[in-house]
């Protein structure tokens, strides 16, 4: 057992202060927060440690490349999945007439997705907290007129947060807000990126290098989509689960899943897990969901009793409610005629078009090179032995027309409604893995609006070689999804309170990003990070005050 782990058992004989049940963005942020603070803490993680040392960890590549013949077999995919800190939880799209379902790309493991991400950690905009005022038409949408912070409430933490994830970058020098951030610098741009960043100056805009959770060791390749083995990729599991347990006494409960919590009608008395072992009932004085907001949604309508009928802390009837997931179609463009980018390219923001002739939008950022083809072909079922079959063809048509541009990813905010949502899910089969249901679909708002940006963004780009890979109605994009614990000032609205506690559950706290009311069009790492160390704060003032 490494250093900081726990036997279930053991865990089981200890009244913890705190549970903090995932170990992503939210939860490995806040655990650490209250480590450093002397708190007693577990961490509970359904997937795999893969701090260092982790015997066994697929680091610096995508499985799909690293074990290409663990997709002929889906046991030996799923533990390749596993082992790189992906999910291998299964998704039932519940939408159209005929349910799809697929395994998304999201993380499990110790840092959750934050351990795959693309490290882009930006602060909202002061008016993403006021959303609904930047959308003509809402229509059918919750989304409020205010959030129940604001950004000035959550500045000072945005601030430590970059100091932990030790983000470099430049100011959006669309957002006076930002004028003064202190962050070191970045590295130059790359010569592509930087054709393209003098020609989006050259018409007048506002071209800037991200803001990255990045150290940039040599040679770095900014490991987008898998896990980093420079250490130069900074998250919630090397820069707060790490330090949380070999420096501040938490201990981390890998491969071990949360089923339900055992409630009466104002306090979690357990949480029940699922791992090797059997069952597992652990006890704390406060329990903090930071599964995602996928899972945490799914632990509350589980966790139906006597109490609670619909569902843990659901008097609202929200939970699972106002799902949101961003809507991102990728550019690749071609900044000079027949080159051929491979590197990291993960580095330019641009916000013209974030609010434009009075209506809300999003961002446009660098997102990387084009994923290799084995992306597709190296994975269980018959469509990816279909392209096996054919692979020298299909790998020359895809170099030809989808390899070597520069992928730009336009993220545009869409709005909540009650109809998009997560439903009540099986409990974990007998292999570990379990069924998530979920029902998303466009509205007016976001088919109209995409539409303008889209062709806003065409006749920018109409100079360069340009691919535009549509993916904003698909579903499986699930990178960003949020908004299903959402929280409020009324009980009626909103299943959180402003310090993110259940409304009606004193010891429930939920910290991922199932809390947010709009989805901004803004990577939402940075937010979720710096609302952790707030509720962190919080806590310790409210509940271990001496």
């Amino acid at each position: 057992m490494a250093d900081g782990e726990i036997d279930a058992r053991d865990a089981e004989r200890v009244f913890w202060d705190v549970i903090v049940v995932g170990t992503g963005m939210g939860g490995g942020t806040l655990g650490y927060s209250l480590a450093r603070s002397g708190r007693r803490v577990l961490f509970v993680e359904k997937g795999r440690s893969t701090l260092p040392g982790a015997p066994g960890t697929i680091r610096d590549s995508l499985p799909e490349l690293a074990e290409p013949q663990a997709g002929r077999s889906p046991d030996a995919y799923y533990d390749a999945l596993a082992r790189a800190g992906r999910t291998t939880d299964e998704v039932e799209d519940a939408t159209g007439r005929f349910p799809r379902r697929f395994v998304p790309f999201l993380g499990s493991g110790t840092g959750g997705s934050s351990a795959i991400y693309g490290m882009a950690c930006e602060r909202f905009f002061v008016r993403d907290f006021t959303p609904r005022q930047d959308f003509r038409d809402p229509g059918e949408s919750t989304v409020p007129e205010a959030w129940p912070i604001t950004y000035d409430d959550l500045r000072p933490w945005y601030a430590e947060a970059e100091k932990l994830l030790r983000v470099r970058g430049e100011p959006d020098p669309l957002r006076p807000e930002t004028a003064d951030l202190d962050l070191p610098a970045p590295p130059p741009f790359s010569p592509a990126n930087q054709l393209l960043a003098d020609y989006l100056t050259g018409r007048g805009l506002h071209p800037y290098h991200l803001p990255m959770a990045c150290d940039y060791s040599d040679d770095c390749s900014t490991c987008h989509s898998h896990l980093c083995n420079r250490a130069c990729k900074n998250d919630a599991s090397r820069n707060c689960v790490l330090p949380a347990v070999t420096e501040h006494g938490a201990r981390l409960l890998p491969q071990c899943r949360v089923v339900r919590m055992d409630a009466d009608d104002t306090q979690v008395r357990r949480v029940i897990c699922q791992d090797r072992s059997g069952t597992v009932a652990l006890r704390a004085k406060l329990v903090v969901l930071a599964a995602g907001a996928l899972i945490s949604p799914v632990l509350l309508l589980n966790s139906r009793s006597g109490d609670w009928p619909g569902g843990l802390a659901n008097g609202s009837d929200l939970v699972g409610r106002n799902m949101m997931r961003h809507l991102i179609d990728l550019i690749e463009i071609w900044p000079e005629p027949g080159c051929k980018i491979t590197g990291a390219n993960k580095e330019i923001g641009l916000n013209d078009f974030y609010f434009w002739e009075g209506q809300k939008y999003g961002t446009v950022q660098s997102f990387g090179s084009m994923p290799p083809m084995e992306m597709l072909t190296n994975r269980p079922g018959w469509r990816p032995k279909a392209l096996r079959l054919v692979h020298p063809a299909a790998r020359r048509i895809y170099e030809r027309y989808f390899n070597g541009g520069l992928v730009l990813a336009p993220l545009m905010e869409d709005l909540p409604y009650l109809d998009n949502r997560v439903l009540p899910s099986a409990h974990p089969s007998s292999n570990g893995r379990q069924r998530l249901r979920i029902q998303y679909r466009l509205h007016k708002s976001e088919i109209e609006r995409r539409a303008t940006f889209s062709r806003q963004l065409k006749e920018l780009f109409k100079p360069f070689r340009t691919v535009i890979l549509r993916g904003a109605e698909d579903n499986e994009a699930l990178a960003h999804v949020c908004g299903t614990c959402r929280f409020g000032t009324d009980p009626k609205s909103s299943v959180l309170n402003p310090q993110n506690r259940a409304h009606e559950v004193d010891n429930l706290y939920v910290v991922d990003s199932s809390f947010f009311p709009s989805s901004t069009g803004v990577n939402p790492s940075l937010t979720v990070a710096a609302n952790a160390l707030r509720v962190a704060d919080h806590i310790n003032q409210v509940h271990f005050a001496s």
